[in-house]
């Protein structure tokens, strides 16, 4: 097969990534999120918020970074981010796995960088990989309790703020723009209704605000 069929099959085989369906629903509530929306979705807040990232990040790597971490969903499927400890390493495993399946299609040279990349996305060792992770831990709550966001209390009855909080903090606390930001998002969520706190947990909120 030469370059460019190469090329065109991989293309048309990560066109699948549409038909992978996440945990999360739009922003009105009317169904549940494709992949392929999220990353779309995750390139243009890079694009965005750009101001946000630390100075010197390559911003254009954080939205290739973007769009290729979660292609390997095609083979591996999504998973919820509130599972255990062996079910998140499970799906690292498989997602690892699809990657060399996925990005295979592409000539040597193309593979490597992908895989380079997803690589990079995963062990989170460069200022673009943390910003890219931050944002894609923000995702998720801006469509869900974001302003006019409906909340999944009922699909999630025991996802409160605090959990929520010390799930995401290791991605986001280190942009302290985004971090106050959530910190906002959430209280106001719990204020509306559309999200559970433990009590007095919102009094104890300013222990997670930035120093």
């Amino acid at each position: 097969m030469n370059r460019l069929a190469a090329q065109m099959q991989f293309l048309l085989t990560c066109d699948q990534l549409k038909n992978i369906i996440r945990t999360t629903t739009l922003h009105n509530g009317s169904r549940m999120e494709n992949s392929a929306e999220h990353s779309w979705h995750l390139a243009l807040m890079a694009l965005t918020l750009a101001e946000h990232a630390p100075a010197g990040t390559d911003m254009n790597r954080v939205i290739q970074l973007l769009l290729l971490h979660d292609l390997v969903e095609i083979y591996a499927g999504d998973t919820f981010f509130d599972v255990s400890a062996a079910d998140l390493q499970q799906q690292a495993e498989q997602e690892w796995q699809a990657a060399k399946q996925l990005f295979g299609l592409l000539p040597e040279d193309q593979q490597k960088h992908f895989l380079d990349l997803f690589e990079e996305f995963e062990t989170q060792k460069t200022p673009e990989a943390q910003y890219a992770r931050a944002l894609d831990a923000l995702q998720p709550m801006l469509l869900t309790w974001g302003q006019g966001g409906l909340g999944c209390t009922e699909k999630h009855p025991d996802l409160t703020m605090e959990r929520l909080l010390k799930l995401k903090e290791k991605h986001l606390r280190r942009f302290p723009v985004l971090w106050e930001f959530v910190l906002e998002l959430l209280q106001d969520a719990v204020k509306a209704g559309i999200l559970h706190s433990t009590p007095g947990a919102e009094e104890n909120a300013s222990e997670h605000h930035p120093a």
